[in-house]
């Protein structure tokens, strides 16, 4: 099975810059990556910089398959007021293009919380905000992959994918969101969409990120319903290192990451 890693992994404990990161993916067997730096600041990649980061990916014989987008608590794609929606605009178009320069075909993109006041316009606000950059994905060749995060985003999900094409708009899955908020049975109705995984295990109590078997995820159901799928990209581990759930090295936690696929 080919597999994917997350290029945050270590960025919360040990931070080891690009090129050690790329070097301990690659020692370790995994050629693919989600790029999930700068997923929650408000970053701007130059083109210099996209073309730095996209020739350090290709110099280490990995492949990019995907980039998360970012938003920050003043930049999210419901912003109320228009300097927010503008900045989250602003960082959505600036990862689509940096997908499209690393090599990636889709940037996994947060939807707006159910619960809140002025859910109505904040949808609209939405809608609006994903409208557009709809040209420049579709310019670009660049789909854009809303993840399940709360409870009841489904709703929400099902909504987009009824007013946005598939070429334009996919499903990112996040095993560990699913675990949290029980809505995995909801989630596998949009399986026709699924365009990015975000698989990483917890005990359904907090966001841990723990490599397959951490948790109480249950990974048969998980595994049988991708493979039915024919999901044919590599499947992507979103761990993330935490030195409170493993006391061992970069390189130690890699290689329980890698054994946790046997699970699959």
């Amino acid at each position: 099975m080919r597999l994917s890693v997350t290029t945050d992994m270590f960025n919360y404990s040990f931070n080891p810059g690009l090129d050690e990161k790329l070097c301990l993916f690659k020692g370790h067997g995994f050629d693919y990556i989600h790029w999930c730096d700068n997923w929650n600041d408000d970053v701007i990649y130059t083109g210099d910089q996209m073309r730095e980061y996209a020739k350090a990916v290709s110099d280490h014989g990995i492949t990019c398959l995907d980039v998360h987008g970012t938003a920050t608590h003043e930049y999210s794609i419901d912003a109320l007021d228009d300097a927010g929606q503008r900045g989250f605009i602003k960082l959505l178009e600036n990862r689509v293009r940096f997908c499209s320069e690393v090599g990636g075909d889709a940037v996994v993109v947060h939807p707006l919380r159910v619960y809140g006041p002025n859910l109505e316009k904040r949808v609209h606000r939405s809608k609006k905000a994903l409208e557009s950059v709809r040209g420049l994905c579709l310019d670009l060749g660049v789909t854009l992959a809303i993840e399940n995060c709360s409870r009841d985003d489904h709703h929400i999900l099902e909504d987009y994918f009824s007013l946005y094409e598939p070429g334009f708009m996919g499903f990112c899955y996040d095993s560990g969101h699913a675990n949290i908020h029980g809505n995995l049975d909801y989630l596998m109705g949009f399986g026709d969409r699924l365009l990015v995984t975000h698989l990483h295990d917890n005990n359904a109590t907090g966001d841990d990120h723990q490599y397959p078997g951490w948790g109480n995820i249950d990974w048969e159901q998980v595994s049988g319903w991708l493979k039915e799928l024919d999901y044919d990209k590599p499947w992507n581990l979103e761990v993330t290192h935490n030195p409170g759930h493993f006391k061992g090295t970069m390189d130690e936690f890699l290689e329980k990451t890698k054994k946790s696929s046997r699970l699959f």
